[in-house]
């Protein structure tokens, strides 16, 4: 019986840590592999907890920080686009706090019950009594927990902590696991009282519900600086855009000066009856116009203009770029948002192209139907792709990273799907928003 209420209790725990986990990570699966990884780290959580009990005894220093170990490699394998530094925190303020409860409901227990705690815990009633309270109490905090940080936010960046930073967060937790530890020994030689003990447990529960709130309120700053900048790089685009757009006009008032010209020019050579000399003036003329036009027309007179200008880039440094584009008039997302899409998509393919020699191409798509499915597939040197980001050693990484982070913001926004791939010499960046088309 003793076993079951541990495992029961094991998997108790276990959910509730990935509950929290939950509100500050992104999963590594979505699909059976995560139930799978779950059973893994119940089955390994039961293990490790009768170790201690095997080569060490009962000593609680050992057993928690062998479960604390195993919590954060299970979490490092569930677990992507957070440092290894954060989710080491993490686990340990999660577990603190669930520690922190079990004992401090236990020895409450034993207070109202007018017992001592050793007395408390060879009462199989009461100790049945207490873990259903316990538990179900863990089980809801973590669930509520989770859905509370989700519904505030709508995205979170990849967590690291480095420095001095590093130092200042887990100066909390490594207090109080001290304390945890010291109070474990006094209850051992039943040298406090189970009340005070009880409060001291709330008080270190209440000091890492504090560091919870510096971490949440620390990544809505850092996610506030990515939407400014974002905004910033957002007006740059838009002034680029208006440049060009100035340009566009002043190369169309010369085509129509020049289109005037040869008009005439053809009108001379006819009257003349020169026939041969005008076939051959209006094919050179063709032939002149279709070397310098390149139309891209998806009815949706922004994106055209942006897709023209960086097709005209693109030309202009040697590159092959082709669009595949249907009618995105009825595009129902917002402008702003699809300009620094595509801009930064176009910039880091135009940008891979330059570096390699030979065949530099782009090819571009995108598709509005029951939902938007749009890719931007070009030649590139090879690239490691982990964890849905661009692995580079380029001194400006952060810079080079800053546009994907943008995009990633973006689809982020609209729940979109993406999925990024490098294969023989080439790199594709394809993704899916779901649309309801104005009509």
């Amino acid at each position: 019986m003793g076993d079951l209420l541990s495992f029961l209790y094991t998997v108790v725990d276990t959910l509730s840590l990935i509950f929290f986990l939950d509100a500050f990570a992104q999963r590594r699966w979505d699909n059976w592999k995560f139930t799978l990884g779950i059973g893994c780290l119940v089955a390994l959580n039961f293990w490790i907890l009768q170790v201690p009990l095997v080569f060490f005894g009962r000593d609680p220093a050992v057993k928690i920080g062998m479960i604390l170990l195993s919590y954060t490699l299970s979490a490092r394998a569930l677990y992507r686009e957070i440092s290894s530094g954060m989710l080491l925190l993490l686990v340990c303020i999660e577990y603190l706090m669930t520690y922190c409860l079990s004992f401090g409901l236990g020895m409450a227990g034993a207070f109202i019950c007018g017992m001592d705690g050793a007395s408390f815990r060879t009462s199989f009633p009461l100790m049945i009594s207490y873990g259903v309270i316990n538990y179900s109490a863990e089980l809801f905090l973590a669930y509520t927990f989770r859905k509370l940080m989700r519904r505030r936010r709508s995205l979170r960046t990849p967590n690291k902590l480095t420095g001095v930073k590093s130092g200042l967060y887990f100066l909390f937790p490594g207090t109080s696991f001290v304390m945890l530890v010291l109070l474990l020994y006094m209850t051992t030689g039943k040298s406090a009282s189970e009340m005070v003990i009880a409060a001291v447990c709330g008080l270190i529960f209440a000091a890492n519900v504090a560091v919870l709130y510096l971490l949440e309120r620390m990544e809505k700053t850092v996610e506030n600086q990515e939407r400014v900048l974002a905004l910033e790089q957002q007006l740059q685009f838009q002034a680029k855009n208006m440049e060009a757009a100035s340009q566009l006009y002043t190369a169309q008032r010369h085509k129509v000066h020049d289109f005037q010209a040869h008009l005439n020019t053809l009108q001379d050579l006819l009257q003349n009856q020169e026939y041969d000399a005008a076939e051959q003036y209006l094919n050179s003329v063709s032939k002149e116009q279709t070397d310098r036009s390149f139309l891209v027309n998806s009815h949706h007179a922004i994106l055209d203009a942006l897709f023209n200008t960086k097709a005209t880039e693109a030309i202009q440094k040697g590159i092959d770029i082709d669009f595949e584009l249907n009618d995105l008039s009825a595009l129902p997302f917002d402008v702003s948002d699809m300009v620094v899409l595509f801009s930064n998509l176009l910039d880091n393919a135009i940008e891979a192209c330059e570096k390699i020699e030979g065949d530099r191409v782009i090819r571009v798509s995108a598709v509005l139907k029951q939902s938007f499915l749009f890719s931007v597939r070009n030649t590139t040197l090879p690239v490691e792709i982990k964890n849905d980001t661009i692995q580079t050693t380029k001194p400006n990484a952060s810079l080079h990273g800053f546009g994907l982070s943008n995009i990633k913001l973006i689809l982020n926004k609209y729940h979109a799907d993406f999925v990024m791939d490098y294969e023989d010499g080439w790199f594709q960046f394809t993704g899916e928003i779901e649309a309801q088309v104005r009509k």
